[in-house]
């Protein structure tokens, strides 16, 4: 289950949509793209997305609470990115630990603590920490544990709550809390051309077809 030639904890992203929409497919490849697809897993994912997300990381079928309750992953390697913990994420938890569950649901705003619901209840053995009071997008959460397992903590980490996408006139707000990355909200520049067409961007499809 460890994924060979990562030096840093696994992220396990436990996939809880159902489908694979254009939204969610973007915010997989974009986390896969700073974290590296060598340290990523996706659980939870039918068959027919195989092929896909093998680009981005490695697709099980199983879910986390299977994985865990079969022994294959052990209770004391794993922790849960819940943003209903009331305890918060430090290095030194992060250092200790061999996988970090983050949950694969695009937010609602506000919130209603789905990774509790449809992760945390389910695994009880297993301890869950917040990364703060603000609700990050999914690659926004791998990004903040990738931050502070290459900083060795948080110092110099800034964020924004909200991000507003004009075109033309026309005004789409985000409200999650994105990292800011050299000034700037650190979303996919690929997911903002979705938005804004609503299709996928060519060289986009091109990558998943080839």
């Amino acid at each position: 289950m460890i994924p060979s030639g990562c030096s840093k904890p696994v992220v396990v992203i436990e996939h809880l949509e159902d489908g694979l929409s254009p939204w969610i497919l973007l915010e997989y490849r974009h986390l896969s793209g700073f974290y590296g697809s060598n340290c990523v897993v996706f659980a939870n994912i039918p068959g027919k997305y195989h092929r896909i997300l093998g680009r981005y990381g490695i697709p099980v079928k199983e879910s986390i609470i299977e994985i865990v309750n079969s022994g294959v992953i052990k209770p004391g390697e794993v922790i849960i990115l819940d943003p209903a913990s009331p305890r918060e994420l430090t290095y030194e938890i992060l250092s200790r630990t061999k996988y970090v569950v983050v949950g694969g649901i695009l937010g609602d705003h506000p919130p209603k603590k789905r990774t509790r619901e449809l992760i945390s209840s389910r695994l009880k053995s297993i301890e869950s920490y917040n990364i703060g009071d603000g609700q990050y997008s999914i690659d926004g959460a791998v990004y903040y544990i990738y931050y502070m397992h290459s900083n060795k903590g948080m110092n110099g980490y800034k964020y924004v709550d909200g991000v507003s996408i004009r075109d033309g006139d026309r005004i789409i707000h985000l409200p999650f809390r994105y990292p800011l990355v050299e000034g700037k909200p650190f979303i996919s520049s690929d997911l903002i051309y979705y938005i804004l067409n609503r299709r996928i961007p060519d060289h986009v499809w091109e990558e998943i077809k080839g």
